[in-house]
Parts: C-alpha cells; sequence; structure tokens
C-alpha cells in the first residue's frame, strides 16, 4: 500500500470514549489536522460488528483504511497508527 495514495476520507478510527489509547490517538489526529470518521463501539453497535467482522477483533483503537483495489485494511495499536499517519504528513 503506498501511503501518499491513501485519503483521509477512506479512514475511520474505531474507538470508545474511555480508552486511554484511544484518547491518545485522537489527540493525535486532532494535533494532525485531520478529518477522520470516528466510530465508537460503544455507543453505535452497528460500529462494533463491523470492526469484529472487518478486522476479526473488537479491540481498540483501530484505523479502517480503504485501499484503491476497495479492501479494508485494519491497523491497530496507538502508535503504529500514529505512526502511519505522520508519515503521510
Amino acid at each position: 500500500m503506498t501511503l501518499s495514495a491513501v485519503q483521509t476520507n477512506d479512514m475511520a478510527l474505531y474507538h470508545y470514549d474511555s480508552c486511554p489509547f484511544c484518547a491518545k490517538t485522537r489527540h493525535a489526529i486532532h494535533e494532525l489536522d485531520l478529518s477522520i470518521e470516528l466510530r465508537n463501539i460503544q455507543k453505535n453497535h452497528q460500529h462494533r460488528i463491523e470492526l469484529q467482522q472487518g478486522g476479526n477483533k473488537t479491540q481498540v483503537p483501530c484505523l479502517r483504511i480503504e485501499q484503491a483495489n476497495g479492501k479494508a485494511h485494519w491497523l491497530y495499536e496507538s502508535d503504529d497508527i500514529i505512526n502511519f499517519l505522520r508519515s503521510r504528513k
């Protein structure tokens, strides 16, 4: 996957409010001034189902990245997500 080819409108962050790693990731998204859809898995059961089916686990934070071929890449771990987003700036 070419990082520069990925647009932020092709991303969604699966999270929930009380998760400290999610808060860290949301803060980095804000600092980088990115517009990424936030999908709270505690407030919206459908988001939890999407995460379970697509990523094969309900671990958060998880960044869903839509690729050019129409497939999704599911990126876990707050530091990995933040490093990925920073590498695109």
